[in-house]
């Protein structure tokens, strides 16, 4: 009996390349050995020693930073001290200008007061030997004395006036020059002191870096 045997039916029974044996090579294929590659070779670790070495010198290293830093800190507060000092300075020098100006004004209006106090004197002394002249004159020319007494003692109370008025402003210039020099005493007291502090800052700096030179 004869049997018809298509193309798949070849396949199946074996005629042809069988699924199995592909299969068979797929695996073969895949399950190959990978490459050897050397193995890396291993970092040597340090040793106890060097790692205490290592600590003492990040140590050292961090305390001089710290040490550089402590100096860099007190120069910087010594250089603001030093311009604090250059500024209650300039104060004291313009305050000391303005004192030294209202003493010359108060110079000045005393002078002016003294002339009208000595002009003021002299008219007096001539008014009162006019007085003591009237006895001896005539009626109408004794009138006339008494006139020009009045007259001068007018005068002379004039020139009292302004040297009063001289005298005043004297005070009050003298006054001002003394506020001024007392804002001007502080203002250099301060200088000073800020000055004391920024050679303070400046030693103290100096005697660190030396310390750290050793």
């Amino acid at each position: 009996m004869a049997y018809n045997i298509e193309d798949d039916d070849e396949v199946f029974y074996g005629g042809g390349s069988s699924k199995s044996s592909e299969s068979s090579e797929s695996r073969s294929s895949y399950s190959s050995e990978p490459k050897k590659t050397d193995p890396e070779p291993e970092k040597e670790q340090p040793t106890e020693s060097e790692i205490e070495d290592q600590i003492r010198s990040s140590r050292h290293d961090r305390m001089r930073a710290a040490e550089y830093h402590d100096v860099t800190r007190l120069r910087q507060k010594g250089a603001e001290h030093r311009a604090d000092a250059a500024k209650y300075f300039k104060k004291y020098r313009l305050e000391e200008a303005d004192m030294v100006k209202y003493q010359q004004y108060a110079a000045k209006a005393r002078r002016k007061s003294e002339k009208h106090m000595a002009k003021s004197k002299d008219i007096m002394v001539k008014a009162e030997d006019k007085q003591a002249e009237l006895e001896y004159l005539k009626a109408g020319k004794e009138e006339r004395a008494r006139i020009k007494i009045a007259k001068l003692k007018g005068k002379s109370a004039k020139h009292m006036s302004k040297s009063s008025k001289h005298q005043a402003k004297a005070a009050k210039f003298t006054q001002k020059a003394a506020a001024k020099r007392q804002k001007a005493n502080a203002y250099l007291e301060k200088s000073k002191t800020h000055e004391a502090e920024a050679l303070n800052f400046r030693r103290r700096a100096d005697n660190l870096e030396k310390a750290q030179r050793r």
